[in-house]
């Protein structure tokens, strides 16, 4: 049973976490004007790493991941940021920051049926009933009257890997063992991250990078991604998933949408065109229908 008091941090934190990584979109879209994905994720996961071991050096508390938990870092790490960032930051060269946000929002509709393979969690008919609600969203999102792709077909499958690996993800924090801190596993996961994208940067960013002059807003706008989205983010979600089941804390995702098409407004000055409101209206009634027997249960509990 989750402990009401649990849930009074558990659910403000949820929120944060999707602020900052609805602003992930934004200021990845800020860097990719100077920077390829590759080095951008690159540098955002370097800053996270550093930042993270800072503090777990200041406040003593670094853990080494035990050799029998290995695979598991190895495979989280793989999951995301790997792919992750592979799919969503390389979406953002072929769409707008809020349509990739939009797509993104999927990911709990197949949380459900990942979580019944991997960790026996059940499947509702409301679950299919929310997955047909919220692809019919989608095409309408990406396609216009005469059934013509309106968003690139790149992006979406770009937007897909990314969608997979979330679930991936999901699945796998639950299999590393919670004597390791929410901020230890964090750090791990991106320093992991980060040397697995180490051969990519060199072969595909360091020219880019030290032939490129330095950029103040991206600087900042990457600096951005690894203390918020990389770091904060991470630290607040993983902390979720542990006090709640996954199916239940991956619905959150629905909001990232919400925040980045706000914020892509005041900062990228994307105009809120009614497509896309309609298309987030029909996708988030899907995602709702999905999780309304989860949040029953929760409420009894």
């Amino acid at each position: 049973m989750i402990k009401n008091k649990n849930l009074l941090i558990v659910y403000p934190l949820l929120i944060i976490s999707m602020v900052f990584w609805g602003g992930s979109f934004v200021w990845a879209k800020q860097a990719l004007v100077y920077y390829n994905p590759i080095a951008i994720i690159f540098f955002r996961l370097l800053f996270s790493a550093i930042i993270l071991i800072l503090f777990l050096f200041i406040t003593k508390k670094i853990q080494i991941p035990k050799k029998k938990d290995l695979p598991y870092f190895l495979l989280l790490s793989f999951f995301e940021p790997f792919l992750y960032f592979l799919g969503e930051t390389n979406a953002l060269t072929f769409m707008d920051s809020s349509t990739s946000s939009i797509l993104i929002s999927v990911i709990p509709l197949f949380t459900p049926f990942v979580a019944f393979i991997f960790l026996h969690e059940k499947i509702k008919v409301l679950n299919i009933v929310g997955i047909l609600i919220s692809i019919f969203g989608i095409g309408f999102l990406v396609f216009d009257s005469n059934l013509t792709l309106q968003v690139s077909g790149k992006g979406i499958a770009l937007i897909s890997l990314a969608i997979i690996a979330a679930n991936g993800y999901s699945v796998m924090i639950k299999k590393i063992d919670n004597a390791y801190s929410v901020i230890t596993v964090t750090f791990w996961q991106n320093l992991i991250g980060m040397i697995y994208f180490l051969p990519l940067f060199f072969i595909f960013s360091y020219k880019n990078v030290f032939e490129t002059e330095f950029n103040q807003d991206a600087f900042f706008s990457i600096l951005k991604l690894g203390f918020f989205a990389s770091s904060l983010a991470f630290i607040f979600y993983m902390y979720a998933l542990r006090n709640l089941p996954v199916s239940k804390t991956n619905v959150f995702t629905n909001f990232i949408p919400v925040f980045t098409i706000i914020i892509s407004y005041f900062v990228l000055n994307e105009g809120i065109e009614l497509k896309k409101i309609i298309g987030i209206c029909i996708i988030i009634l899907g995602i709702t229908i999905s999780q309304l027997i989860m949040w029953k249960e929760n409420i009894n509990e």
